[in-house]
């Protein structure tokens, strides 16, 4: 109760007088590997000021909250999950690799209705938000020519949730869509008219540099951004990814794009992953690594254990100058039976698997700065004067501490007020699958 007391003091004196989070040792606004410890004045929805150092100025009368040197980063931007996909693994089945996991998703579209679909997104979005999201962006699966159900509820939703998250919505379509061009413009003038991203799932395959700029031709003309699955298998292969830096570099729309798992990134000879990383620095693209996904699903067979991570190489890319981020991806579905869109999780996970160092120190743009640019957000998420209060603040003062422990007490301040950051229960997906399915049990 003390605690909801202090925080209430907080969120009453935010728009008047302001108030002041003490000692915060602050990710994201300087040199990478540097947490200087500051003090932020909070008034009106944004940063007023910055003190570096233990001093709060002489404004001592105002309400304060000591973080103690606990870790504080802009809120997350998430810039690649599914939210129509999410939930549906306790009904759906899991277990498989990616083309099971695809023919159980298909399979089980067949009982998205708008009640399903609506209760699922925004049990995700209240998940997402909870945690500290304040932008994301959903794939959509988009396989024939008219726009599925799922893509009008997304955009529903998206206008809800507006002032909570930014929620931009992608069409992701089979490469085949755009054989046709009839068919492939029906589908980019629909995105450009509601204001979404053009994507496509692209993998080896022949012709896949005329498909692939086919797609950027159809960009061009609607002025739209671009988000592919890219290479998304362990073959050492990466002509899919090879063509698209290729297409951005030509078009000179790197800084539109953003490339999505490029696994066979691990499998390559690391002098080709280097030339590769050489042209998405050329090109300004965005590679976004999900590495639960894809270390649940890649390598996977019934004989035993994996034995490739499935996740590109993150240093190399880094060393090379390319922007990376982290994101979600899939959650409670048969592409991954777990995850709860919670991003610093995510990083958690990227820092074992892909041997990052010191992720909060060094990586934390991954989840903020990075992905906020690449979904081109109106701000950048660098804690600064002036900018937006839309903030986590963490108990942890080190990645020692964050990544050991879950941070269930983290407080999310969004627009200079702290939010109630308590998780929805799923329970409350129930009902519905135990109408649809008697059988469904817990």
């Amino acid at each position: 109760m003390a605690v909801a007391h202090e925080l209430q003091r907080l969120n009453d004196a935010a728009e008047q007088r302001g108030y002041w989070l003490h000692r915060a040792r602050l990710a994201g606004a300087g040199e990478r590997g540097a947490l200087p410890i500051c003090s932020l004045k909070v008034r009106a929805g944004r940063i007023e000021r910055i003190v570096t150092g233990a001093c709060r100025d002489a404004e001592d009368s105002l309400p304060c909250l000591d973080l103690d040197h606990g870790l504080l980063l802009s809120a997350w931007v998430d810039a690649h999950v599914h939210l129509d996909k999410g939930h549906i693994a306790p009904r759906a089945g899991t277990g498989g690799g990616l083309h099971a996991a695809i023919a159980a998703a298909q399979a089980d579209s067949a009982s998205w209705t708008r009640d399903d679909l609506t209760r699922r997104m925004a049990f995700s979005l209240r998940c997402a938000y909870a945690y500290g999201t304040r932008a994301l962006r959903t794939h959509i699966d988009w396989g024939g020519g008219e726009p599925p159900l799922a893509w009008d509820i997304a955009h529903e939703l998206a206008q809800r949730w507006a002032g909570r998250i930014d929620m931009q919505c992608a069409a992701l379509c089979p490469p085949e869509i755009f054989v046709d061009m009839a068919a492939g413009e029906r589908v980019a003038r629909e995105v450009a008219e509601r204001g979404g991203v053009l994507g496509a799932f692209v993998y080896p395959m022949a012709g896949v540099q005329s498909l692939v700029e086919r797609v950027f031709a159809l960009a061009e003309r609607f002025d739209l951004r671009l988000d592919f699955h890219a290479d998304e298998h362990l073959a050492p292969n990466v002509d899919a990814t090879r063509a698209i830096l290729a297409a951005a570099r030509k078009t000179r729309m790197g800084e539109r794009v953003t490339c999505g798992h490029c696994c066979s990134l691990a499998t390559v000879p690391l002098y080709t992953a280097h030339a590769l990383f050489d042209e998405f620095a050329d090109s300004g693209a965005t590679l976004v690594s999900l590495p639960h996904t894809n270390l649940y699903l890649q390598d996977r067979h019934a004989e035993g254990a994996p034995r490739v991570r499935g996740i590109a190489p993150m240093r190399e890319a880094d060393m090379k100058g390319v922007k990376i981020a982290l994101a979600s991806d899939n959650h409670r579905d048969p592409f991954l039976p777990f995850g709860d869109l919670d991003l610093l999780s995510t990083l958690t996970v990227a820092s074992f698997a892909a041997h990052l160092d010191q992720p909060f120190e060094r990586w934390s743009g991954t989840v903020t700065t990075t992905p906020a640019r690449a979904l081109n957000l109106s701000w950048d998420g660098v804690p600064g004067e002036g900018a937006p209060a839309d903030l986590v603040l963490l108990r942890a003062r080190d990645s020692t501490e964050a990544c050991s422990r879950p941070q269930a007490d983290r407080r999310v301040v969004r627009a200079g007020r702290f939010i109630d950051t308590a998780l929805p229960d799923y329970r409350e997906l129930d009902l519905p699958h135990r109408v649809a399915r008697p059988d469904y049990q817990l």
